[in-house]
């Protein structure tokens, strides 16, 4: 495949979803010499759009070293959900040559069943320590994405969950002040072995749109997002087993979780679809 002929950087970069689409009317082999042919960093929000399926084929076919460099571009979240796909070698060369860091935070993931909260929380958090003031953690958030951040979560030296505070009221608070202070100390986490019906249920979509998730220790490991709730209605709007609904769930989960927002019509469709099953996603 001449890629200059299928795609340019800009068009990989500004149409994400339908760059996937034209890449997965070729023949395997074709994506694969693709992939290698593109920097990991820009075929990262284009491999969270491809169907999953064909994704972890191809990145489990294609050179370890570079299939290993894609992976690692992506969220630990999305990268989880391809590597489920692969054959148990192929997943564990690929983990092997990706940094370190980076393959610590995607095996943490693998480490849970697919569909519990541990496997669909994203990372992405923002954390302080509790003795911190406020005027040294608004100065650290200068460094945020804040776009996809509207709480901090406060945690000891141990990674333990202490507490909770809006950023909106975190810009409110005195400058001297202690986070862990000011900060809301009730905090409804969800374990990241709580399944789908305890995620859905779970008491914490109350308070916040993007409720902790904490291992058996109550250390915080990241947040569960709504399109994780997307994801588990689009399971639960198809008959298990139907390549329909094995594509949305893991396309619903990888989008989000890349912060790509392949489409709008994509989530409206799967909204849509759950909607006619009677059933409607919690926290929407």
């Amino acid at each position: 495949m001449e890629t200059d002929r299928v795609l340019s950087d800009a068009f990989l970069a500004s149409h994400p979803a339908e760059a996937a689409r034209e890449i997965e009317r070729h023949p395997p082999p074709a994506i694969g010499e693709f992939l290698c042919d593109c920097s990991a960093d820009d075929l990262a929000r284009v491999v969270t759009a491809m169907n999953p399926a064909v994704a972890a084929s191809v990145l489990g076919a294609i050179k370890v070293s570079h299939a290993a460099g894609i992976v690692a571009a992506l969220p630990p979240g999305a990268a989880s959900v391809l590597l489920r796909r692969m054959p148990a070698d192929v997943r564990r060369l690929i983990l092997e040559g990706m940094p370190p860091q980076a393959a610590a935070r995607v095996r943490r993931q693998l480490h849970y069943p697919a569909g519990s909260a541990g496997a669909l929380l994203d990372p992405d958090v923002l954390t302080a320590a509790p003795d911190l003031t406020v005027a040294d953690v608004r100065q650290r958030l200068g460094r945020a994405d804040l776009r996809v951040h509207s709480h901090l979560f406060v945690v000891d030296t141990s990674g333990v969950l202490r507490g909770v505070l809006a950023l909106g009221e975190l810009l409110k608070a005195a400058p001297d002040a202690r986070v862990g202070a000011v900060a809301c100390r009730e905090v409804d986490a969800i374990p990241a072995t709580a399944g789908r019906e305890a995620i859905e249920t779970h008491p914490g979509w109350r308070d916040l749109h993007t409720p902790p998730v904490v291992d058996e220790s109550g250390r915080l490991l990241g947040v569960i997002r709504h399109a994780a709730l997307l994801t588990l209605a689009a399971e639960r709007s198809q008959p298990a087993g139907t390549s329909v609904a094995e594509a949305a769930l893991a396309l619903g989960e990888l989008a989000w979780l890349a912060g790509v927002g392949v489409a709008g019509e994509l989530a409206d469709a799967f909204l849509a679809r759950a909607a006619r099953g009677g059933k409607t996603p919690v926290g929407h």
